[in-house]
């Protein structure tokens, strides 16, 4: 009982302080951490099809389609059972799939959900910023340029 008690001191002391905690969404942007994971976005002209994206995937949301050449003819991906454990971003050599801090995406079906390499090169950036600039000063080191230019931005 005493520990009910406190519990419920503390709520009435945060609720009564006059701070809030939520904001006014979608009039006031609410601020994502740095470290957020939200949908995918992809540059196909970085891509080397080298599928580790697809084989690390733990949940196989990632679908790639190669030709007879290894060109890559579809990248897909269901954004809907996605978990965002940024394991195809991490494993990517050449930044060709990154996780935007973008959460703002609907569907009316769940079907809905399932980007092509077209749908995630037009995903928006959240308020403007660019995850490849937010990134830790040690990952220059250890990713390759690419080939190619980065128009996924």
């Amino acid at each position: 009982m005493i520990g009910i008690l406190k519990g419920m001191a503390t709520t009435m002391k945060h609720a009564l302080d006059g701070n809030t905690f939520t904001v006014k969404y979608p009039e006031v942007a609410p601020e994502v951490s740095p470290r957020f994971r939200g949908v995918h976005k992809f540059s196909q002209e970085r891509c080397i099809w080298c599928r580790q994206c697809e084989d690390v995937c733990p949940n196989d949301t990632i679908q790639i389609v190669m030709d007879e050449q290894r060109n890559g003819e579809e990248y897909n991906l269901h954004v809907g059972q996605c978990i965002y454990c940024r394991l195809c971003e991490e494993v990517c050599p050449v930044d060709a799939i990154i996780l935007t801090q973008n959460f703002e995406f609907t569907a009316d079906t769940k079907d809905e959900f399932a980007y092509n390499k077209e749908q995630l090169k037009n995903v928006p950036w959240y308020k403007g910023s660019d995850p490849l600039e937010a990134r830790n000063p040690d990952r220059s080191a250890w990713v390759g340029e690419g080939a190619g230019e980065v128009d996924y931005q």
